[in-house]
């Protein structure tokens, strides 16, 4: 199968799937306003290590367990319970997620109060900033502390010693001795005092660059449009999956339809030599002796002129068509035929043998009071029969009164009979025979010189049409051709 059959399927069966598609768009749409609205608001972390690290494996390991600590403790219930503390509400949906390959973090709310999102995740990302240095030292003595101490007792020391030695300094008489074993020990205080603060100073600034830093890089704003529902989004999927489950119901449908829908699968099937493709037209442009000019007349002219130039060398023949089932236009075809024949100078008759259903006099307007059943049961002569068409070459013979026995009416010789006497005073004769479904065809097919299978596109099923091709074929070597109504080609 090739592309354009797969394209046939799909433009055959466009309403499945514009159904469908529609179904499904209008559940979305449906959900869409249902929905509650979820508004949703983020802000950034920097959380930055020491630069005083060394920029190794090791930097890199700690720097993203550090960041995965601060998303943790984002999580944690006395992070949150301080959080519903400070809002004095309820904690909105609240996730933290590190930025790859960055020392950001990202903090997002989602809350259908768009104001709520943002205050939650603004005052978190404060929260973090403010625990910081708690949450990674553990609350625990730092170095810098204890030397402060340590700073503040030197430094008393030394004041007071100090003081010991001015006192000293002014006292007379001077004691020479003492004076110089006291600022002996005001030097070694003095410098005991400084060594103290620049440990200190050291002390603090390695803690300052060992420490990590928390900082907010963008605070959240209130956010104005609503992120779920995702009312384009929603409607593109909808649409794609109405679009795949309605393609799949096609085609699913056409697996399990067995009628024929292009020519070449009726041709295909049939194995039968086409002799014509008849145009689909609208009932204002079906019968070519109301409008003459459409395409489908047109083509059943060319369908008349070919019978004439393939039956040149044979004169007076009788030709019966015939539909593979019920409404195949077979009828319709016939009456069309004949008149195209007869717009070209051919005498022709037009037989209806359907006598189960008769529609030729009600296509040319024409009684049913009298025809073939009165013939064959010896009630009136042909010539009474025959009722002209117009004023030109074209003549019907309708079937009569229905019989309730419409079989037993084509006794073989009298309907022998009948078709020669037709035979000798047209050119052609061409005779509306029921469709296969019944059997009625077989007393009247074996006095045709040709038989026209009718099969009409779209409508013909596969089992049907073969099983007529085959059945008419067994009709003593007749010609037998196929005629596809409704064509798309």
């Amino acid at each position: 199968m090739d592309l354009r059959h797969y394209l046939s399927i799909i433009w055959r069966r466009k309403w499945i799937i514009a159904a469908v598609t529609a179904g499904v768009i209008l559940m979305a749409a449906i959900g869409n306003l249902k929905a509650t609205p979820i508004y949703k608001a983020s802000a950034t972390l920097r959380v930055a290590a020491s630069m005083g690290m060394t920029q190794s494996l090791q930097f890199y390991t700690y720097n993203t367990q550090l960041m995965n600590t601060y998303v943790e403790l984002s999580a944690s219930r006395p992070v949150r319970m301080e959080l519903k503390e400070r809002l004095q509400a309820q904690v909105p949906e609240i996730e933290a997620e590190v930025i790859p390959n960055t020392e950001l973090i990202r903090i997002t709310a989602s809350s259908p109060d768009p104001e709520l999102a943002a205050l939650a995740v603004n005052t978190l990302a404060q929260i973090l900033v403010e625990e910081s240095d708690k949450l990674y030292t553990g609350g625990s003595i730092s170095t810098s502390e204890i030397i402060l101490d340590q700073v503040q007792q030197a430094a008393d020391d030394l004041e007071v010693t100090r003081r010991d030695y001015e006192r000293l300094i002014r006292q007379t008489p001077s004691a020479y001795e003492q004076i110089t074993v006291t600022g002996q020990i005001l030097q070694e205080k003095q410098r005991t005092y400084e060594t103290l603060l620049r440990q200190y100073e050291q002390a603090q600034y390695r803690e300052v660059m060992e420490s990590s830093m928390v900082t907010v890089v963008e605070e959240a704003l209130i956010p104005k449009v609503p992120s779920e529902p995702r009312t384009a989004l929603n409607y593109i999927l909808a649409a794609l999956i109405g679009l795949f489950a309605g393609g799949m119901l096609a085609f699913l449908f056409e697996n399990m339809d067995d009628r024929l829908h292009s020519t070449q699968e009726i041709e295909t099937t049939t194995q039968l030599p086409t002799l014509a493709k008849l145009p689909k037209a609208n009932s204002s442009h079906l019968y070519i002796s109301k409008n003459g000019t459409s395409r489908h007349a047109e083509s059943v002219r060319h369908l008349a002129a070919r019978l004439q130039v393939e039956n040149s060398k044979h004169h007076h023949t009788v030709i019966a068509l015939t539909g593979a089932q019920s409404d195949q236009g077979a009828t319709t075809t016939v009456a069309n035929l004949g008149v195209a024949l007869a717009e070209q100078g051919r005498d022709v008759a037009i037989v209806d043998c359907n006598v189960r259903d008769p529609k030729l006099h009600q296509i040319f307007d024409l009684p049913n009071e009298q025809g073939v059943t009165d013939i064959l049961s010896n009630e009136v002569e042909i010539k009474d029969a025959l009722n002209k068409v117009g004023n030109g070459h074209l003549t019907l013979l309708s079937t009569g009164p229905v019989t309730d026995s419409p079989l037993q009416t084509f006794d073989s010789a009298r309907a022998e009979s009948l078709i020669q006497n037709l035979r000798q005073q047209f050119d052609y004769v061409l005779i509306d025979t029921p469709d296969l479904t019944v059997a009625d065809i077989v007393a009247v097919a074996p006095h045709a010189d040709e038989l026209i299978l009718v099969a009409r596109r779209s409508h013909v099923r596969r089992e049907a049409v073969k099983s007529a091709a085959e059945f008419l074929s067994r009709f003593n070597g007749k010609p037998v051709r196929l005629v596809v109504n409704e064509s798309e080609g």
